[in-house]
């Protein structure tokens, strides 16, 4: 087995080693500040804005119709 190099934390999207001054962490999971973004509509997210799901980041408004909405329609 070859040697990994680039040690350290591995970004919840991307998979790369995330560094201290690039990093977000939300959920127990490490992100770069650059990937923290809606999965949906792509945009940039903040830990006051986000939710996530089965550790899929959404904006507040893609959480709501993409998550929430499809978990109510599974009960009904």
């Amino acid at each position: 087995m070859a040697p990994r190099f680039g040690g350290g934390e591995k970004c919840g999207i991307c998979d790369k080693t995330v560094y201290a001054q690039e990093k977000i962490e939300a959920g127990g999971v490490p992100f770069h500040k650059t990937c923290f973004k809606c999965s949906h509509c792509k945009m940039s997210l903040s830990l006051q804005n986000y939710a996530q799901a089965e550790k899929i980041l959404y904006c507040k408004n893609h959480y709501q119709s993409e998550v929430v909405a499809k978990n109510a329609q599974i009960v009904s």
